[in-house]
């Protein structure tokens, strides 16, 4: 079965859905929808139900039954309506985080996340030059536990033939001189250590700006890149 937005599906649970978005071939973002009016729901009157914008959740497609279908057709909502059910999603987000954000550093930090990310996606391609095996200030932002965030220096390692897409090698200097062998300290000292652990793939619209040490952009040395292909391979391959 074919899943499309705009259609309105049964669930495995028996519950009717309206499919908004998808997330992969496999995962899918829908809303509850009803025949009758339920406290809060909003008419829908393309399909003349109500949907439910507090029910917003992922649905796997596994958990998706059957497609409605009125007159031979696929039960669809028009593009109006369409778009009345994503503000009404938007203004419910909102009000939510709005609700549940508490008023200290952290809950904040990740709000302006929120409207950083929104801004970087916007933002067209940067006008400064990428050059591998350089230095870079990234935006890795408000990550999901511990994984690394804010902005920081990393490495461009490697990237797409569009260099729209860069695997970065985060820096810290935190990790200076410990004891774990995935912690690479760089040859020059007035740098940091590579946490090759936490090596990913991030977009071009993260990169900020070249780190400058001494009025020059900072690279890697040889030495450094083939220490860090090492280091790579063994923790990787768990030689």
């Amino acid at each position: 079965m074919i899943i499309y937005s705009k259609n309105i599906y049964k669930t495995v649970n028996d519950i009717y859905i309206l499919i908004l978005y998808n997330i992969s071939s496999n995962h899918y973002v829908g809303i509850e929808i009803s025949n009758d009016y339920i406290s809060n729901s909003i008419k829908i009157n393309s399909v003349n139900k109500y949907v439910i914008p507090n029910s917003l959740k992922d649905y796997r497609k596994s958990e998706i039954k059957s497609c409605l279908y009125f007159h031979g057709n696929p039960l669809a909502i028009s593009e109006n309506d369409y778009k009345m059910v994503l503000n009404y999603c938007k203004d419910m987000i909102i009000l939510y985080l709005s609700s549940n954000i508490s008023y200290n550093v952290d809950d904040i930090s990740y709000l302006k996340w929120c409207m950083d990310k929104y801004l970087l996606n916007r933002k067209e391609k940067n006008e400064i030059k990428y050059h591998q095996n350089g230095i870079y200030w990234v935006n890795l932002g408000y990550n999901v536990g511990s994984e690394l965030r804010k902005i920081r220096p990393a490495i461009l390692w490697r990237s797409t033939s569009d260099k729209k897409i860069w695997t970065i090698i985060p820096l810290t200097t935190k990790d200076l001189n410990d004891k774990y062998y995935f912690h690479y300290d760089l040859n020059n000292k007035c740098l940091y250590s590579a946490k090759i652990e936490s090596i990913s793939n991030i977009s071009y619209k993260r990169i900020i700006e070249p780190y400058f040490l001494k009025d020059k952009v900072c690279f890697i040395d040889k030495i450094d890149v083939e220490t860090i292909k090492k280091i790579i391979k063994k923790y990787y391959t768990f030689e």
